[in-house]
């Protein structure tokens, strides 16, 4: 009785480590996705920043023409 308890536990720890590996390659996945779509959102922050001091120095350069400098 005592070995068919051990293979029982055997059997239910090799179950709970397929899941957990199951978790964690899950967990791992959707890591991987979440870090691209970072990057992606800061690729675009860059760019619009790049655009917003674009349109800033335009406007200065506008308005320093408007009075006259």
């Amino acid at each position: 009785q005592r070995e068919e308890s051990y293979e029982e536990q055997i059997r239910d720890l090799t179950t709970r480590l397929k899941d957990a590996e199951q978790r964690a390659d899950l967990a791992e996945r959707t890591m991987a996705k979440l870090q691209k779509e970072v990057d992606r959102l800061e690729d675009e922050l860059l760019a619009e920043k790049e655009k917003y001091k674009g349109v800033s120095e335009e406007l200065d350069m506008t308005l320093n023409e408007l009075s006259g400098y």
